[in-house]
């Protein structure tokens, strides 16, 4: 307990929409969404290491979750033009990834080997090494939450975070996972 609540001093000075703590085992796992990134409707299917099939099966992605004490999901939300603001949408997710890193940073104080789960896969080199070599960068490199198979429509109500901010907003996910 003591180990969150210094986390969450250091939290407290990011830019975080919303966050909460909690059980891995409270993870919705859904191959609907590994189905999602099967069908490869965002181009990142098989390019690279935090995306199927590198990251391993829906079970692998289980196990590996369930193999820490305590998650954390937290959020960033941006306002937008409008809801087809391209550029808005990819702007927000870099912001989003920056503000990853400097949670990733946090947490890694305490548990050098958190686990850190973000948005639509990598995007830190214009050319992954996958498959041909190791990743690079595997401590900048963030698995896609929906890569793992993870349902965050259905866990962000069930812990009480916003999933939808509103009419001209974009609303990206991160989740942490570590051992107290």
């Amino acid at each position: 307990m003591k180990k969150q609540t210094e986390i969450e001093k250091n939290l407290a000075q990011l830019p975080i929409l919303e966050y909460v703590f909690f059980k891995p085992e409270e993870i919705i796992f859904a191959k609907e969404v590994r189905d999602l990134c099967e069908g490869n409707g965002c181009g990142m299917y098989n390019t690279n290491w935090a995306c199927p099939p590198a990251v391993g099966s829906i079970e692998t992605c289980r196990e590996k979750c369930h193999a820490y004490d305590k998650a954390m999901l937290f959020t960033t939300t941006t306002e937008m033009a409008s809801s087809f603001d391209m550029k808005g949408w990819m702007d927000a997710r870099v912001e989003h990834e920056a503000l990853t890193n400097q949670v990733a940073d946090v947490f890694r104080r305490y548990d050098k080997n958190a686990l850190i789960l973000s948005t639509e896969g990598c995007t830190v080199c214009k050319k992954c090494a996958y498959p041909d070599a190791p990743c690079r960068f595997p401590d900048r490199m963030y698995p896609a939450t929906e890569g793992y198979g993870i349902m965050v429509m259905q866990m962000a109500p069930a812990l009480n975070i916003q999933y939808n901010n509103g009419a001209n907003t974009v609303t990206y996910f991160s989740m942490v996972l570590f051992n107290e």
